[in-house]
């Protein structure tokens, strides 16, 4: 088991802390200490270190984020990171599409 923790400065006066620790058989977990992430829920901070980004880190180990990143593949938490990010172009496309039919509906009524 081998761990990595970043001090991330959020919006409370003490920094969070982003704990990942990769287990046996590559499974991946990660915690943070923020309101959202102590209660399981979706976390800017954990999903940031795992994008790549060292944004509101002020942990002397930036260097390490890279390796965070190499953790990630092939996990569980980087298939479902995916499916994430084709729900959140689904939903562009929607609004695209909504916003299209409002303007069409707009002119349709000028006519």
């Amino acid at each position: 088991m081998e761990e990595i923790v970043f001090a991330v400065q959020g919006s409370a006066p003490s920094p969070y802390e982003v704990r990942f620790v990769r287990r046996d058989g590559g499974n991946l977990t990660a915690s943070c200490s923020c309101p959202a992430g102590a209660v399981g829920q979706y976390c800017k901070h954990r999903f940031n270190l795992m994008a790549g980004s060292t944004e509101g880190v002020v942990s002397q180990n930036l260097e390490q984020v890279p390796l965070v990143c190499e953790w990630l593949a092939g996990t569980d938490v980087e298939a479902a990171m995916d499916r994430l990010a084709k729900a959140e172009l689904q939903v562009a496309d929607a609004k695209r599409l909504v916003s299209k039919a409002k303007k069409d509906l707009a002119a349709a009524m000028r006519d």
